[in-house]
């Protein structure tokens, strides 16, 4: 009798949806993401964004080959688990299974393509491109909720000067709604890659997200402002980002730590997250330069199997 490797796979999903997968990759893709400029054409020859990806690549490694060896988990026994999966994804939406209940094969349709969506997070290490947009996403993302921030406490300030009864949202008000979104950005990062495995990698960025580019644009170019202006306004901005992305990895490592009181598992994987958030330290200080080889395996298995994916959807 053939063995059971689904738990493999399964242990896999539940790692990637954790704290000690997350709050290192989803902290490195904000504080990294600066220089990935909307409004310049992306080169995948840039020495810096090169850079950036490798550093990327290695933490994902990395972390891979943490969990593997941390679950014992041969490259072998993950290659069965995701022959399985694949195998248990078709067989829920052949009509034979649907026929036994729409509901119950759409749910399953649904939740492996949400694994998928997870996995792309690891797609964006084997290719450049999909990283540099995957990137740019998110510096926009952060660059809209500094703006939104600035917005909020201008309103506050406005109503308190203008002595209006209403309830302007406080400091902390705010803060709190800095940290709730802490979930929202893991789910955006797979959506984003999700969506771009098949996509024209050429795709006008700045054309897709034209309302969001047209609304950040649109606070430099008020009253046509002078060029010191516009730096102080720039400068403003940037540190209205560094204050979300502080905000942002104190939550994520306050996650982090009641995750490991509560289970006391993974303590390699775990350690280096505790290590990136807290501390200012660059990735390439605190992650190994050569992680385990069966990460690389394992990353090459992933990216296969969701090529294959792409392939057999399209």
């Amino acid at each position: 009798m053939a063995e059971d490797n689904s738990w493999v796979f399964d242990s896999l999903v539940c790692f990637l949806h954790g704290p000690v997968w997350n709050a290192p990759l989803q902290t490195f893709i904000e504080d990294k993401s600066i220089i990935f400029d909307p409004n310049v054409k992306p080169d995948e020859s840039n020495p810096e964004f090169r850079k950036v990806h490798d550093e990327y690549k290695n933490l994902v490694d990395y972390m891979l080959g943490s969990f593997m060896e941390e679950m014992q988990i041969t490259p072998e026994q993950f290659e069965f688990a995701c022959l399985e999966g694949r195998n248990s994804a078709a067989m829920s939406q052949s009509p034979a299974h649907n026929n036994d209940g729409d509901k119950q094969g759409s749910s399953s349709s649904s939740s492996f393509s949400f694994h998928q969506g997870l996995f792309q997070q690891i797609w964006a290490a084997n290719d450049i491109r999909i990283f540099i947009r995957m990137m740019t996403q998110r510096n926009v993302e952060i660059q809209l909720q500094a703006l939104d921030l600035i917005e909020r406490r201008q309103a506050s300030q406005s109503s308190v000067e203008k002595d209006d009864l209403g309830n302007p949202a406080t400091e902390e008000e705010i803060e709190q709604d800095i940290i709730k979104s802490v979930d929202d950005d893991v789910k955006e990062t797979a959506s984003f890659a999700a969506k771009s495995i098949g996509e024209p990698v050429d795709d006008d960025i700045l054309q897709e997200n034209s309302d969001k580019f047209q609304r950040l644009n649109l606070f430099f170019e008020q009253e046509r402002i002078n060029t010191a202006d516009m730096r102080a306004r720039q400068e403003y901005l940037r540190t209205q980002r560094d204050k979300i992305l502080q905000i942002k990895k104190q939550a994520r490592a306050r996650q982090l730590n009641e995750s490991i009181k509560k289970t006391e598992l993974r303590p390699a994987s775990a350690q280096v997250a505790q290590k990136i958030l807290e501390s200012d330290a660059a990735v390439g200080s605190v992650v190994p330069s050569d992680p385990p080889e069966s990460s690389l395996q394992l990353r090459k298995m992933l990216a296969q199997r969701l090529r294959t994916e792409v392939i057999d959807d399209m």
